[in-house]
């Protein structure tokens, strides 16, 4: 589904922001030349361009055009649509409690509804296609310029990533609330079946008013579901107008706001939403930004979650981050290779960089991983990356609902669990349970972690997975919302009781090794009580002895059920790292429960095509689609040397030989009994490598 002509070019860029008042042309001009020089030095191939203005930013953004032509590099626009909320505070978000947004620092904080807003947007898509939609400095997928709709587009009202408050319930604009008595209408056709799914009594439709707190939780989850239609509708109506004016390819960084929190809820940022309206997908995430603590399993989290978005096999880019973070923590140079090492790992095909040109320093130790980048998705353009036999379901209703980071955070750290065990998973929405993505891409384990709140649709999708023979992993659920419930309620006798440490303890022999270890409970006061009579196996036990993990056989799978927050227990941080050099966070992880997890897998049939002995160093498959060759990538994600053993699966084919991919160089391994093989490898502090597996015919 990609253009076989992407691969020739990949993307490997940078981000450029210009001015929106230019007071010295010849000074803003020098500036651009420098920065495209740099570009150039660094192996990279084309720059992304945030413009708002051609009014007053044209003549320097032509310039740039026809200089990035000159060094042989390419241009992608990224087109950032700004109305002054100073010269129109008509455009202002109006939050639950009648404040508006005041904050003036964010280019797009004014309500994505508001006419004046959509007309900007239209404006710019137009004067760039008539002006320079033509231009030969455009970078071009299959024939077409790639160009970027909207810079971050979210619903802002408060920066808790500054140690600001959370962000508040929004927006409530009289054009938000017009469009969502439509919507309604659309959606149910008369106000009396819409009274009889919320159990409200609004008498017509101009009567309908928005929710400001979730008592009534199926019309919360419904204003909210609307709420985050906004900003793909906005993208569309822009995107699909550019189009109407010139043929041309649509992206948009999918996640403005922070993916492991429940304030895009509030932000109105669903991934799997606003991939639905554009292109080629792109994500805009860093290992290390506003914090001092290091995000590395973060920054691969988004990418499964856009890669799914996108529909798995579709092009998406990636971010890089070649600067120091904005509160001064400095980012460690050789990191600039583990990230290029994850995307790949992941699925990412371009990667664009976040630059500081200010301190070049940096951005020039981004031209050997550069360089490695483009020479591997090159070699990409025949293989496809090993299909995930695990689904992790995000948790949307959950986060509606629950409005609580301990249930995003735990699915995250479940995931960090999974990608420290090597395991390729794919991060599904709710929708795509409901469209049949269980079935349709054959996962054998479903991880419903940190998702106690479901749609009943969902859960019905869930059981008939479970039924027909898949296996789904579930922890704490706690209290239903309304009909919102975890998949199997019936397996807990109280969702609320307190608990400080299980021990494993199964009679399984996939299980029982790890008989006796200990896995403190990461969130005390958050534990349910398992009915025991609807367990079939018990997995652990609690100090008190009642269990704490247990297996139920329903149809043909089976339920695995934690009364624990499984991602919390595992660890309390996604990353390694803390960069701070007083009083530093303390990560916890437990090793004993990520072998447990990875057991629990194995006994379902799981068989990643590639495991690390070094939970530190992840491992990926992509495969070749005549079947001949596997690429191999491997990422210390230390910031030290670390040795590990990599082991093949059998079912990935007969060795005939096993090489370095840049140097050639060949790689001596041992045959195992079991028909696996495996290889020593050692690594440098954040460095990747590459390896080619030819297989025997």
């Amino acid at each position: 589904m990609i253009p076989e002509d992407y691969f020739e070019d990949p993307t490997v860029g940078a981000y450029v922001v210009l001015p929106r008042e230019v007071t010295d042309e010849e000074k803003a001009k020098k500036e651009i030349d420098k920065i495209l020089l740099a570009v150039k030095n660094a192996d990279a191939n084309c720059v992304w361009v945030i413009v708002s203005d051609f009014d007053s930013q044209g003549r320097i953004f032509l310039h740039l055009l026809d200089r990035a032509g000159s060094l042989g590099l390419k241009v992608v626009p990224v087109l950032q649509p700004y109305v002054s909320i100073v010269e129109h505070p008509e455009v202002k978000v109006v939050n639950f409690d009648g404040t508006t947004a005041d904050d003036p620092r964010y280019l797009n904080i004014g309500c994505f509804n508001h006419p004046l807003l959509r007309q900007t947007a239209r404006k710019l898509a137009e004067d760039f296609v008539k002006n320079y939609g033509s231009h030969p400095s455009l970078y071009r997928i299959g024939g077409l310029p790639l160009v970027s709709f909207v810079h971050e587009a979210y619903y802002r009202n408060d920066v808790p990533e500054f140690g600001g408050g959370p962000l508040k319930p929004c927006c409530y604009c009289e054009h938000c609330v017009r469009r969502f008595r439509e919507a309604m209408k659309r959606k149910y056709g008369s106000i009396e079946a819409f009274n009889a799914r919320h159990g409200t009594s609004f008498k017509d439709w101009n009567s309908l008013e928005r929710p400001r707190d979730p008592s009534n939780p199926s019309l919360w989850k419904e204003w909210f579901d609307f709420h985050a239609e906004i900003i793909p509708d906005y993208l569309k109506e822009m995107i699909e107008y550019a189009k109407s004016l010139q043929p041309l390819l649509s992206t948009h960084e999918l996640n403005d706001f922070y993916p492991c929190t429940y304030q895009c809820v509030y932000s109105g940022n669903d991934i799997w939403r606003m991939a639905r309206v554009i292109d080629v997908g792109h994500e805009d995430m860093y290992p290390l930004e506003f914090d001092h603590r290091y995000v590395i399993y973060v920054y691969e989290y988004i990418k499964d979650l856009v890669r799914s978005a996108m529909g798995i096999d579709k092009l998406y880019t990636a971010n890089g981050q070649s600067f120091y973070s904005w509160m001064g923590y400095r980012i460690p140079p050789a990191s600039m290779f583990e990230q290029i090492y994850s995307c790949l790992i992941h699925g990412s095909l371009g990667l664009v960089w976040w630059v500081d040109w200010n301190r070049l320093e940096l951005w020039e130790q981004t031209r050997q991983p550069n360089r490695e980048y483009r020479a591997l998705v090159k070699e990409l353009k025949d293989y496809e990356r090993a299909e995930a036999e695990v689904a992790l379901l995000y948790s949307w209703t959950s986060m509606e609902l629950k409005l609580n980071d301990l249930y995003p955070m735990d699915n995250l750290l479940f995931y960090t669990a999974l990608a420290r065990c090597s395991i390729p998973v794919d991060v599904i929405s709710e929708q795509q349970v409901e469209e049949g993505v269980l079935e349709k891409r054959g996962y054998k384990v479903l991880c419903a972690i940190g998702c106690p709140t479901l749609p009943p649709s969902v859960v019905r999708e869930i059981r008939h997975f479970v039924e027909e023979g898949g296996t789904l992993i579930q922890d704490y659920g706690g209290e239903p919302v309304g009909e919102y419930s975890q998949v199997y309620p019936e397996l807990v006798l109280n969702p609320v009781e307190k608990h400080d440490v299980y021990r494993i303890e199964s009679t399984h022999p996939k299980l029982s090794a790890l008989n006796g270890k200990l896995v403190p409970v990461g969130i005390e006061s958050l534990c349910e009580t398992l009915n025991q009579e609807k367990v079939d196996e018990t997995v652990a036990l609690f100090e008190d002895g009642t269990p704490s993990i247990a297996i139920s056989r329903r149809g043909k799978g089976s339920v695995i059920k934690a009364a624990t927050m499984l991602g919390w227990d595992y660890t309390n941080y996604p990353g390694y790292y803390d960069f701070a050099v007083m009083f530093p966070f303390i990560i916890k992880r437990n090793e004993n429960l990520r072998e447990l997890v990875l057991r629990i897998l194995r006994m379902a049939g799981v068989q990643p095509l590639a495991a690390s002995s070094n939970p530190a160093v992840e491992v990926g498959i992509w495969r070749r689609k005549d079947g001949k060759r596997l690429l191999l990538l491997a990422v210390n994600h230390l910031n030290e040397p670390a040795k590990t053993t990599v082991t093949l699966a059998k079912r990935g084919g007969a060795i005939r030989s096993l090489r370095d991919f840049f140097s050639g160089e060949s790689l001596d391994y041992i045959e195992n009994p079991d028909g696996t093989i495996s290889f020593s490898l050692s690594l440098e502090n954040f460095r990747g490598r590459a390896f080619i597996v030819d297989l025997e015919q």
